[in-house]
């Protein structure tokens, strides 16, 4: 059996007791609590749980009932209110209604099953419009956890785009190292062969055959060998550099120096493989302040000009340019006037996946390596390099390194 507290507000004991009997066979199971006062009704309607309140309204005083229906109205409470006036009045009627009353309804105390009837209903009403409010309660929450999940959701596939674009760029940097592994072991089957096999035909022959040679025959092949032993030793010397790069095991101390200073260090080294081959080495520029690591920058300058050279005809020449690009930056370039190279080649020039071998204009060897170790150095330093050339034109590899001026 369904049950209901009803707030009865005004009238007497006697009241209390007809609306009792009014009620009694409605089918529920009812609680009263009867109410003097306005203030005592609104008080409980503030503080209670009720299902429904029933005013008692006489026509010499409708202001109690009005300030009831009004009050309950403008404080928000969803308490349905039926008036129950003394005499019958349109009017009356229709002013409480404007107040707030669910209903309003005549009651002498002989419209028993009127009463019961509207009560019943209102009670249902009550009821089913609670129903729908908890409906929509879990139908907003049901939303907000939709809505949670969707963002979760979005939160998740968010996710799963990035690590798929991770993914990818993983996979890219890997095809790329696998790349560069291929070329590395290229780099050591191919062109260390070739020079160990001279170093391996001439030993052979010398010790075989030294006592039907000639002196001079004799120089020739240790000419050989010392040249094959001279690029075996150049080319593992890069190698080794280029690998202790790659695994971040070369010590970077950068300081303040003057580039003169590497500079006549690579004349002194590489001026008489020039003057072997009959190409002018010179020096153009001041004497400008870096600061980087000096070794570092020895071994690439010590690259690029060997480079030049071994690219460089006989009776041609080679610059190395130092001066300012810049208020903070300084550009060395290294200008000869080879045999230069195709767009093409520019571009593959600094990219180990590309494989540029090429040989000099005297038949040297060249891997490529030493580019690549110049720009691993170059960047370690901060640095930037870079190339311009056309073929028969010769060619300029250039490169920056951070200034220091001279009085810090």
């Amino acid at each position: 059996m369904d049950s209901a507290r009803i707030l009865l507000a005004g009238g007497g004991s006697e009241t209390e007791a007809a609306v009792r009997a009014a009620l009694d066979g409605a089918g529920m199971s009812l609680e009263f609590v009867h109410t003097a006062t306005a203030d005592d009704t609104l008080t409980e309607l503030a503080m209670q749980p009720f299902q429904l309140c029933l005013v008692r309204a006489h026509s010499d005083s409708p202001a109690f009932a009005l300030e009831i229906c009004d009050e309950t109205r403008q404080s928000g409470l969803r308490i349905p209110i039926i008036v129950l006036m003394d005499l019958t009045s349109r009017s009356a009627e229709d002013q409480f209604l404007a107040a707030g009353a669910y209903a309003a309804m005549p009651w002498d105390g002989s419209q028993d099953a009127m009463v019961r009837n509207m009560v019943r209903m209102t009670l249902k009403l009550r009821k089913v419009e609670a129903n729908l409010r908890q409906s929509n309660d879990q139908l907003v929450q049901e939303m907000l956890t939709l809505q949670d999940e969707r963002e979760r959701a979005e939160a998740v596939n968010g996710q799963y785009v990035e690590l798929a674009e991770n993914y990818a760029i993983a996979k890219e940097e890997l095809e790329k190292l696998n790349n560069e592994k291929n070329k590395f072991f290229s780099i050591i089957a191919h062109d260390l062969r070739s020079p160990f096999t001279a170093l391996l035909g001439f030993t052979e022959l010398l010790m075989t055959r030294s006592e039907t040679f000639t002196p001079d025959q004799v120089k020739s092949f240790s000419t050989t060998i010392h040249d094959s032993a001279t690029k075996v030793f150049k080319l593992l010397e890069n190698l080794l550099e280029w690998s202790r790069l790659q695994m971040d095991r070369v010590e970077f101390a950068p300081r303040d120096f003057v580039t003169s200073e590497v500079i006549e260090r690579t004349i002194d080294i590489l001026g008489p493989v020039a003057d072997k081959k009959a190409v002018d080495l010179a020096v153009e520029g001041g004497a400008e302040h870096v600061f980087a690591d000096l070794h570092m920058v020895d071994a690439v300058i010590r690259n690029l000009v060997n480079n030049a050279i071994k690219f460089t005809p006989r009776d041609g020449s080679i610059r190395i340019v130092s001066k300012p690009d810049g208020a903070d930056t300084v550009r060395i370039e290294v200008v000869d006037t080879g045999v230069g190279m195709t767009g093409d080649t520019c571009r593959k020039i600094f990219s180990l996946t590309d494989n540029i071998s090429t040989t000099g204009t005297d038949g040297e060897p060249g891997t490529g390596l030493g580019v690549l170790l110049c720009k691993e150095l170059v960047e370690r330093n901060g640095g930037e390099i870079g190339v311009k050339s056309q073929p028969g034109q010769g060619t300029t590899m250039w490169f920056t390194l951070p200034a220091k001026s001279a009085g810090t």
